[in-house]
């Protein structure tokens, strides 16, 4: 799954860490972009720059499986989706305790890291909106 989505160039090159480079490198990478910007810091037509950093904290936890299978069956096969979220969709019973689980992932399944790259995308392009996450991407 991995593989394939690497290969289609299903995650913009935003979505960071990653295996290709450190984050060392990537921090040093962000600060040549943003110092190799002509007139970065001019403001004299109304303009400005905008740095945003957005935390979201335990999103795995909160994830709808329902919207996670919507999301899912446009880049994947419908079975495949269906897996992917039944898979969450569990009762879990140690000694006299039992928990139905319908509402977020469970961490250390099979397809919970791709799960939780792909529903970080989608969040990312809700607050950057398309037109900005296109100018990011950059072409494809």
């Amino acid at each position: 799954l991995w593989y394939e989505a690497d290969k289609r160039h299903l995650f913009p090159s935003w979505i960071k860490p990653s295996d290709s480079e450190p984050p060392p490198l990537l921090v040093y990478k962000w600060c040549q972009g943003i110092n190799n910007l002509e007139e970065v810091w001019t403001t004299e037509n109304g303009d400005s720059v905008v740095l945003l950093q957005s935390k979201f904290d335990k999103f795995y936890e909160k994830i709808d499986l329902t919207v996670l299978n919507r999301l899912l069956r446009l880049i994947v096969d419908q079975n495949i989706a269906d897996y992917m979220t039944a898979k969450n969709n569990v009762s879990i019973a140690f000694k006299d305790m039992l928990h139905t689980n319908s509402y977020g992932l469970i961490r250390g399944l099979q397809f919970s890291s791709f799960i939780v790259q792909y529903y970080g995308l989608v969040l990312d392009l809700l607050v950057l909106g398309l037109t900005r996450a296109s100018e990011l991407a950059g072409p494809p």
